[in-house]
């Protein structure tokens, strides 16, 4: 048996201007797409390389991939079908697209993992974001009366394909298909489905990215870029000027204005007068002349950067496609230029942007110091408190018919869901009863609990109020799923309501206390307005030593029994100076208070009850 790879190259509208240029010679950081490609090819022992492109190839062509990559032949797509046919039964075919690539790279020996086993074919697809990470759907009846309001999040209630990555199938399953040409891995998986050939979908584990789009592209540039730049002398750079590296051959001009990080691929050149802002790569040969502006973009080997057509935040290809207009960029370079930090294009505009802006990302040691503390306090207190666990479980099962714990799934940092211990303090089967007490919440927002719930059990009631039935939750805390101080662990039914809510308390690993359990002051009006106020709070000032204010405050009100003044857990100062932030920002951009904020309309709340109050 032996693994053949097949790439499917590409020439999208913005290379179009150059007869060359393919989504696989494209320059990222100090290397092309195909070398990239390579080297996660030869982990996984690759027996031979074919490049299928999807346009007309040349001579030229043909030479810019054999200097990349020696080993790999050019074939159409119609010759595949002898290579299939030559090929044995058992043989394995990958395909590749470089249209879609993964934000973080391949991981080929996962992916092929258990393909010889099960002989199954395996698609990795991309999934279609929507800007925000969410849509609104509005629920109307056949009067069209506004029903509900439905939100849909990426990867949790809304699927929809955007492409195909990669696909592996053996020799045998290609022969089923009349003709592989012209091969496009998302209507070859929508054929095999068809010929009732078995196959398994694998969602891709990061992000990604549609290269046909040049925004997408310049995100892939960003990434490689800055993971090249670490990598460094291991790639063969040099350096060349500050924030500047170079491959051999490369030459940066002592009167020109360079401003990293920008990477020079070999015999690039920017000449005096130049003006290169960063992030920003110059491909083989390419070279930015007197005057030039280059600025948050790429050029493509062999490409001449004149005065007269300025490259901003744009993939520069030869001709009038590439860059913006003389005016355009005139007005660009009038003005301080935006640097991107790394990763930022990635994230702006999309659900994961509060884990790149928050203090427990800009703290990095802080934030492990804290993951060390939790481990080490929540394994002392597993230890320390055993004997009151273990007859706490011996009571639970005497005093009722059921499990010793309750475990319901929570969401967790970044949406990833694990299951949240606790000892059981309801009857058995309880959430087949909350449907019918449903009306009774005394509670507003999705949450539900009333005052004298009759699930609970006597000794349940007992756990409750001294918060001995959440202790089991020690264990997660070790696990790494949750940490003593954070937001309160919620199910997504709850997390759905609010969309900013959502990304801030997900964007921090939940806790067994918070500043909302100690500080909320409104239980009895329902305080689901006070919840989103202070998980939001909480995440935009954490700190050490805000973790530790709120559990002394936890301590020392036993669980939250009474509150305690915010200005305790967070100066008056920084509370003021958020606050005119946030007024500011909403001026500046003329945006309406957050939606989501309101609870469910009755129709909603009647249909689908918050599973998260049967325990």
């Amino acid at each position: 048996m032996s693994l053949e790879a097949i790439i499917i190259d590409r020439r999208p509208a913005y290379l179009q201007a150059h007869a060359a240029a393919s989504l696989l010679l494209l320059p990222l950081g100090a290397r092309t797409l195909l070398e990239r490609l390579g080297a996660h090819l030869r982990r996984v022992d690759v027996h031979t390389l074919t490049i299928v492109p999807d346009f007309p190839s040349d001579a030229e062509y043909a030479a810019q991939i054999a200097r990349r990559a020696p080993e790999a032949r050019i074939a159409s797509a119609a010759a595949l079908d002898e290579m299939v046919d030559a090929a044995e039964p058992a043989d394995l075919l990958l395909l590749l697209d470089s249209r879609f690539v993964p934000v973080s790279g391949y991981d080929l020996a996962g992916f092929l993992a258990d393909v010889s086993r099960c002989r199954l074919v395996k698609h990795l697809v991309a999934l279609q974001r929507s800007p925000d990470g969410t849509q609104e759907r509005v629920v109307c009846d056949a009067e069209h009366r506004i029903r509900a309001i439905r939100r849909l999040y990426d990867g949790v209630t809304q699927f929809d394909l955007r492409g195909v990555s990669s696909s592996v199938l053996s020799a045998a399953a290609a022969r089923h298909l009349d003709t592989l040409s012209p091969l496009c891995l998302a209507t070859l998986r929508a054929r095999l489905a068809a010929g009732s050939t078995p196959s398994r979908d694998i969602t891709a584990p990061t992000e990604v990215l549609d290269l046909a789009e040049e925004h997408d592209l310049l995100t892939l540039h960003e990434r490689c870029l800055h993971d090249d730049v670490a990598a460094g002398a291991e790639l063969g750079l040099r350096l060349l000027a500050p924030d500047v590296w170079g491959s051999a051959g490369a030459e940066v001009h002592p009167e020109s204005r360079v401003f990293g990080p920008v990477i020079l691929q070999r015999g690039a050149r920017i000449e005096a007068g130049a003006i290169v802002i960063g992030p920003a790569v110059v491909g083989a040969d390419a070279v930015v002349t007197p005057g030039a502006l280059l600025a948050q973009g790429l050029v493509v080997q062999g490409v001449r950067i004149s005065a007269a057509q300025p490259v901003v935040g744009r993939v520069s290809a030869g001709g009038k496609t590439a860059g913006l207009d003389a005016e355009q960029a005139a007005a660009a370079a009038g003005v301080r230029a935006p640097v991107l930090l790394p990763g930022l294009r990635a994230e702006r505009g999309r659900q994961g942007s509060w884990q790149s802006d928050t203090p427990a990302a800009r703290r990095p040691f802080e934030s492990l110091v804290k993951r060390v503390l939790d481990t080490c306090a929540a394994l002392v207190g597993l230890v320390l408190l055993l004997p009151l666990l273990a007859v706490v479980a011996v009571l639970v099962k005497l005093t009722s018919r059921g499990p010793i714990f309750f475990s319901h799934e929570r969401e967790g940092i970044g949406g990833r869901v694990f299951r949240c211990w606790k000892f059981r303090t309801m009857v058995e089967r309880a959430h087949q009863q909350q449907r019918a007490l449903y009306q009774q919440n005394a509670v507003d927002g999705p949450q539900f609990k009333m005052s004298h719930d009759p699930r609970v059990t006597p000794l349940g009631h007992w756990l409750r109020t001294t918060n001995i039935d959440e202790l089991p939750q020690l264990w997660n805390v070790v696990r790494g799923e949750m940490s003593l101080i954070g937001p309160r662990p919620s199910p997504f039914r709850e997390n759905q309501i609010c969309v900013p809510w959502r990304q801030a308390r997900l964007s921090v690993r939940p806790g067994i206390t918070g500043l909302w359990q100690v500080c909320r002051h409104e239980r009895a009006a329902g305080d689901f307005h006070q919840w989103i106020h202070f998980d939001m709070l909480y995440v935009r000032h954490w700190s050490l030593a805000l973790d530790v204010r709120i559990m002394l405050a936890t301590l020392g009100t036993l669980g939250g029994r009474w509150n305690v003044p915010l200005t305790w857990m967070i100066p008056a100062p920084q509370l003021q100076r958020y606050t005119n932030l946030t007024m500011d920002l909403q001026a500046a951009a003329a945006v309406p208070p957050a939606r989501g904020t309101l609870p469910p309309p009755a129709e909603e709340r009647g249909t689908q009850p918050a599973l998260a109050g049967m325990e």
